[in-house]
């Protein structure tokens, strides 16, 4: 199982970390940030037996940038 905090090292053999995870529909997603290139990131699904696979679809990019936007937004909230 993926979680947040974890560090992955990805096909492109770079790092990312997963910053958030989100499940949706039964579908594990996880937002991940390049460890160093923040301004690199990836919205993915999962599955355990398939792996990750990056989200190309609009408007589930949309509400998953929402719903991790509202998630991070609650956790830095309760770090103050």
């Amino acid at each position: 199982m993926i979680e947040q905090g974890d560090l992955l090292t990805l096909e492109d053999d770079k790092d990312y970390v997963v910053v958030s995870t989100t499940t949706l529909s039964g579908i594990l997603y996880v937002y991940l940030i390049e460890h160093k290139d923040v301004s690199n990131f990836l919205i993915c699904s999962y599955d355990q037996v398939d792996g990750l696979y990056e989200v190309d679809d609009p408007e589930l990019l949309k509400e998953l940038l929402n719903i991790f936007s509202k998630s991070i937004s609650k956790q830095l909230e309760a770090m103050v």
